[in-house]
């Protein structure tokens, strides 16, 4: 499985390439966004290597499939959704994420550009979702509501809920 476009309206999803970084760079920057993950702002360097190497679409140990989309409204570059794919008792599960920047959040767009990746992998067979979300964090909530997520109770080493779909 390789990550295609997806387009619905004005809002398209591109396969992510190394070149995005300079793009993404600025969407990245505002400090808001790392108010529930923890962390800072990425440089430029650490961007165009995380983004290098999420390019391969696998993880280092094969074990992985990294799925990487670049969110565009109107062509310009708004955030990321991603999809770590791995098999779980024989079956593909897909741990889904997805970082609107703070500029345009609020237009209901993670919902649109998270709904279209889960579309676009349960058309490839994957019928098993999961989503890390920090417990204050009520916007991911909402939009792991509308993917049809559900709290399974279990947390992660970090504290974030662990959310499944049913």
């Amino acid at each position: 499985m390789v990550a295609e476009s997806i387009a619905s309206g004005d809002l398209i999803l591109t396969p992510l390439q190394a070149v995005d970084a300079d793009a993404m760079f600025v969407v990245l920057q505002d400090r808001e966004l790392y108010s529930f993950t923890g962390g800072e702002p990425p440089t430029i360097d650490a961007l165009r290597a995380r983004y290098a190497r999420q390019v391969g679409g696998v993880s280092p140990d094969g074990s992985q499939l990294w799925l990487n989309w670049i969110v565009r409204l109107s062509d310009e570059p708004v955030g990321y959704v991603q999809a770590t794919v791995a098999p779980r008792r024989g079956r593909a599960v897909a741990e889904l994420a997805w970082v609107i920047g703070a500029k345009w959040q609020g237009q209901g767009l993670a919902t649109r550009s998270a709904l279209m990746m889960q579309t676009w992998l349960r058309d490839r067979g994957v019928d098993r979702f999961t989503a890390s979300i920090h417990p204050q964090h009520a916007a991911s909530a909402s939009v792991a509501v509308r993917l049809g997520l559900q709290p399974s109770g279990e947390s992660t080493d970090e504290g974030e809920r662990i959310w499944r779909l049913p």
